[in-house]
């Protein structure tokens, strides 16, 4: 997929836009563009969940 800059005048003219892309590209190509954008995210906003989890089994053993 390219890279550049587009300047909508309209919402609707943006959404037709990004319609004609999602035709013309594969599931697979919109997939692995999801999952970029997910890394970069992760990348900038890391978990600040820093709890421990111990799940306890129906033998009485812990695990971490």
């Amino acid at each position: 997929m390219e890279k550049r800059i587009k300047i909508f005048k309209s919402f609707e003219e943006q959404e037709q836009f990004y319609h004609e892309q999602m035709l013309k590209s594969t599931a697979l190509q919109r997939f692995e563009n999801l999952f970029r954008m997910q890394q970069l995210s992760q990348l900038l906003h890391p978990s600040t969940n820093k709890t421990r989890r111990i799940i306890i089994q129906k033998n009485g053993s812990a695990q971490r």
